[in-house]
């Protein structure tokens, strides 16, 4: 069964409703063990920081059923550590069970290498509209409750509408390469798997006719 929600762009005052959905597709998440705040905070930084992002969420009514997040990045989530470290760190403590599952480990290991990696200022090459812009799909969740209705599919071609008007070639994405639904759902709406080497690590394009 499908359902037309209303795309309307997220607000600062839709954010809590951001992160509860948050919460309820990814609750295996370390952003979600974080707590409510923490995935408040990230979503934040994604509408607030120096992004040129297209933050959207799916509506019936006053409800919030899904969201998707977009566009060309700044630090996502680097300048998102560094911004909250200290409540992060905090968080962490409380939650030291993150260490014995796959996904703290793996998102401790990143934070650390991001917090500790050396800003470089970019050499000098070309200007960006030199080089092929590609529009990011940073995050796409839908309500558990409403999976199947068409929701996700609205949201990817709002996002497809935001990036051809915003004039980018092509757009990417990263889904865990064992997420096989999520796959197969972006190959229907033509993303292609993106190839490093002989093993894909998740990487998907989907280019627009010139």
């Amino acid at each position: 069964m499908s359902a037309v929600a209303e795309i309307l762009p997220i607000e600062a005052h839709h954010l809590a409703a951001v992160a509860r959905l948050h919460q309820r597709a990814f609750g295996r998440s370390a952003l979600s063990r974080l707590g409510a705040e923490a995935v408040r905070r990230y979503y934040e930084w994604q509408l607030n920081g120096p992004h040129q992002h297209h933050f959207i969420g799916a509506f019936e009514g006053p409800t919030l059923r899904g969201y998707a997040v977009g566009g060309r990045s700044h630090g996502a989530l680097s300048g998102f550590l560094r911004r909250n470290r200290s409540f992060l760190a905090w968080r962490a403590f409380l939650h030291p069970s993150l260490l014995f599952t796959e996904h703290g480990r793996g998102a401790c290991r990143s934070a650390l290498r991001l917090l500790t990696h050396r800003v470089v200022r970019p050499s000098p090459g070309p200007k960006p509209s030199e080089i092929q812009k590609s529009f990011g799909v940073l995050a796409i969740a839908v309500d558990p409750d409403c999976q199947g209705k068409g929701l996700g599919q609205q949201l990817m071609q709002a996002m497809d509408r935001a990036a051809i008007a915003g004039g980018y070639s092509q757009m990417h994405l990263t889904v865990h390469p064992k997420n096989t639904q999520a796959v197969r759902f972006y190959e229907r709406l033509c993303w292609s798997r993106t190839l490093d080497g002989a093993t894909w690590n998740g990487r998907m394009e989907k280019a627009f006719g010139r």
